[in-house]
């Protein structure tokens, strides 16, 4: 009964349409892991995905965390559809792939007439002088590795062909691994520097229970913004890694879709901000730093308040850019100054601060990922590789070709055809040679 169990358990492992099925599932899941946002906050959720109006009805911030949608690539059920996806690959690849690749390199020869009829090509024909090694000799040239006993002859190429499923299956497996370790040691975190500062990555979005946040130093060297047509086309940071004697490791230029990479972290640009201006008071001889606050509906744009004895002055300020607006207590417009202009007599604006926002990913598996889908791309190629076999059997007056092939088979037919003619030809030349022969006799 145990035995019975375990053999029907065995055969669903092996069956395409529950490994298929499994496969579709994981797309599923992958699919909604992309769609919906991934390792935020619960706050993040009840307000993206609000109770009161449920996507299609029933998908709110309850059914996401209830579910683990939030996290889909670490929960128990993700992980345990690769877990059984690779058992799938791994009892297809031992009981089915490796012995036909096995029995592939084998040789048999067909010794009956009627092993040639379920053939997909099959010929007799009338047998001649050296029939058989013409036809070996004609194999040999087709780049045909050939077996011969007595009169049996049995020809194959194309084993990659018989081989590729067991590298492909290698490859999903390979993948599968290093997305399955991959989740638990990677690290996603977030950081806004100022310019000129240096940082730690100590704001983790997501950290992997098998690593921990990378220990280095880094520094912000510079920042800016490219507009075109008074639009934002890119914007770059210029980032140093140092090591703990503060020695430069590795100095870049960064913008959106041109990370830093260094030792399998990764550091994007995500986006940017003002932070503040620096004025000096060039009676006291000080700097002040003000705080800039952002707009609600145009968060690229900022304000802040110069307080005097005097009088109070509010600054606008639109983009990065060396231009700002002047505003008195009143709201009435002043005039519009660029960076290092005198507010007062004393007082100078001599530089805004930007920041910039880093995304900072650590995925050690990532090139192990690669790496699979690579070989899956090469040994899906090889799977185009047709597997050909050829038989050939004499006997005194007639001879039997045959041919089988698991795909490609019109070039495997115009093959089986050349290889008809060429014997029909040599067929034709050793009559006209024997008659030839008895006429001299003659």
């Amino acid at each position: 009964m145990k035995l019975f169990k375990f053999q029907t358990y065995t055969n669903l492992l092996i069956d395409l349409k529950f490994a298929i099925g499994i496969l579709l599932m994981l797309a599923m899941c992958s699919a909604l892991g992309s769609v919906i946002e991934q390792d935020q906050s619960t706050i993040f959720y009840q307000e993206t995905y609000s109770s009161l109006h449920p996507i299609y009805g029933f998908i709110n911030a309850d059914f996401i965390l209830s579910f683990g949608l939030d996290h889909v690539y670490t929960t128990w059920w993700f992980l345990l559809l690769i877990f059984l996806l690779a058992l799938c690959l791994i009892a297809c690849s031992f009981t089915r792939q490796f012995p036909t690749f096995l029995n592939s390199k084998k040789y048999f020869f067909k010794k009956k007439k009627v092993s040639f009829l379920n053939l997909a090509f099959f010929v007799q024909f009338t047998n001649f002088f050296y029939i058989k090694e013409t036809i070996l000799a004609k194999l040999q040239t087709l780049n045909f590795y050939t077996y011969q006993k007595g009169n049996f002859l049995f020809a194959y190429k194309g084993l990659i062909g018989r081989m590729s499923p067991i590298l492909v299956h290698i490859s999903l497996l390979v993948v599968l691994f290093g997305s399955a370790v991959g989740a638990f040691q990677n690290v996603k975190a977030q950081e806004i520097i100022v310019k000129g500062e240096l940082f730690h990555v100590q704001n983790p979005i997501k950290i992997g229970f098998l690593t921990s946040l990378p220990s280095f130093a880094a520094r912000i060297n510079d920042f800016w913004v490219e507009y075109q047509d008074n639009r934002i086309h890119q914007f770059y940071s210029n980032v140093s890694l140092l090591d703990s004697f503060g020695h430069e490791l590795k100095q870049q230029t960064i913008s959106v879709n041109n990370p830093l990479r260094y030792k399998q972290i990764d550091f994007y640009q995500s986006d940017w901000n003002l932070v503040g201006v620096r004025i000096q008071n060039f009676v006291q001889n000080n700097i002040y730093e003000l705080p800039l606050f952002s707009f609600q509906k145009n968060p690229k744009s900022w304000i802040t308040w110069l307080n005097l004895s005097t009088d109070t002055f509010t600054l606008v300020f639109d983009q990065l850019q060396n231009v700002f607006f002047i505003y008195d207590k009143s709201g009435r417009f002043i005039d519009v100054m660029n960076v290092g202009s005198f507010l007062t007599p004393s007082l100078k604006l001599i530089e805004i601060l930007p920041s910039t926002g880093l995304l900072i990913k650590y995925d050690p598996m990532i090139q192990v990922i690669y790496f699979g889908f690579a070989l899956l791309m090469i040994t899906t190629f090889f799977s185009y590789f047709s597997f050909t076999q050829f038989w050939v059997f004499t006997r005194r007056s007639s001879s039997f070709l045959g041919c089988f092939t698991n795909r490609g088979k019109i070039q495997v037919e115009v093959e089986f055809e050349n290889l008809l003619r060429f014997s029909e030809n040599l067929l034709r030349l050793w009559f006209l040679n024997s008659f030839y022969e008895k006429k001299q006799d003659v």
